[in-house]
């Protein structure tokens, strides 16, 4: 796995909807860590930090999250997002903790690895038809992407996800006729000539 993001927070200063707002509109996104072992801890952030955390490594990321003011540590994973659905701004960020056992099932994406010989002559088009696998995996083997090697297909195929190599450490969950890519000839679209409209004698 790539490096882990980091991420801060402090304990939720709003006890009332109204305070919530007033936290929303200053740039402050509440959110909370859940454990099914713990209380749930009710935290805030910032807003821009923290969209620009899941812009860039996605909605099921994983963080390791320091909270002030006593920089207590958490592996965590993005749970659940709660954005405003007409300016699309965050309104709240639920975060899963992971403990050293801890099992998770979440959403990874698949990077395309390669280039199948038809594409690089022309002959053929490469479409991605699936962009993330649904895994279970302890904590110490996730992974935050999967590559997949198309290279090797041909003209006219399909790529499964039974045709991925199986791997130690997590369990593909999403089902194993899903596809993943198709490789397929180009389709050239006809231009149909206008017409022109027949005159009418007088």
């Amino acid at each position: 796995m790539s490096k882990t993001p980091q991420l801060t927070a402090h304990p939720l200063t709003a006890t009332s909807k109204g305070e919530v707002k007033r936290l929303r509109l200053s740039g402050i996104v509440p959110v909370s860590i859940q454990h099914k072992k713990h209380a749930t801890l009710h935290l805030q952030e910032d807003e821009k930090a923290l969209n620009a955390f899941i812009l860039s490594y996605g909605g099921s990321a994983v963080a390791e999250m320091t909270i002030e003011p006593d920089k207590i540590k958490h592996t965590v994973i993005v749970h659940d997002i709660q954005r405003n659905p007409i300016s699309k701004r965050l309104l709240h960020v639920t975060f899963q903790d992971m403990e050293k056992g801890d099992t998770v099932k979440t959403h990874i994406s698949l990077t395309f690895k390669g280039q199948p010989d038809s594409v690089r002559t022309g002959e053929g088009v490469l479409s991605q038809v699936l962009s993330q696998l649904e895994i279970r995996s302890d904590v110490q083997h996730l992974v935050d992407h999967i590559n997949v090697d198309v290279s090797h297909m041909e003209l006219n195929s399909s790529l499964r996800v039974s045709d991925l190599p199986k791997q130690d450490g997590y369990e593909i969950l999403t089902p194993e006729d899903t596809v993943i890519a198709t490789l397929s000839a180009p389709t050239v679209m006809d231009e149909v000539a206008e017409t022109p409209a027949a005159e009418v004698a007088a």
